[in-house]
């Protein structure tokens, strides 16, 4: 099995997000208000932005087959500069082959390399098996997160 990983391009904005449609089937599902053309335009952005990085896992026939997202996002007072790593899916017919890990060890060399000081990563709470994969990879489980949504939808 041949997996190659690579950062997106511009030019490849829909193709991540319909990569992270992934993660929508159960247990998760479809955020409220999603909005495939919206976030093809977020995504461009996010492109052009140096503080972040997506990544493809792609199959020996150059099929997607996993994307992942990482942000250097805040200066912590506390723990230094942190990345998250906010997006992390894998086609289905490929999940428990390798994919996660392989995007999950490039998302965290590409954080390392920008000078994070470490990485966070949040999951749903219904995504037990996910969470047994973030222990297996070595991470802790160091805290529970909480979101408000603001109603802008940009």
């Amino acid at each position: 099995m041949s997996i190659q990983v690579r950062q997106f391009q511009r030019h490849a904005a829909a193709e991540f997000v319909i990569g992270l449609e992934w993660l929508f089937d159960p247990p998760g599902s479809r955020p409220p208000g999603w909005d495939r053309d919206r976030a093809v335009e977020r995504t461009v952005q996010i492109l052009a932005d140096e503080n972040a990085a997506l990544f493809a896992a792609r199959s020996h026939d150059d099929q997607v087959i996993g994307v992942a997202s990482v942000y250097l996002d805040i200066l912590s007072v506390r723990f230094g500069r942190r990345a998250s790593i906010e997006d992390l899916a894998v086609h289905p017919e490929w999940r428990s082959r390798g994919v996660g890990a392989i995007l999950l060890a490039t998302t965290r060399a590409w954080a390392q390399e920008h000078g994070a000081d470490y990485v966070f990563l949040e999951s749903g709470v219904a995504r037990t098996d996910a969470h047994r994969f973030y222990l297996r990879q070595g991470a802790t489980h160091a805290a529970s997160a909480f979101r408000w949504t603001m109603g802008n939808s940009r």
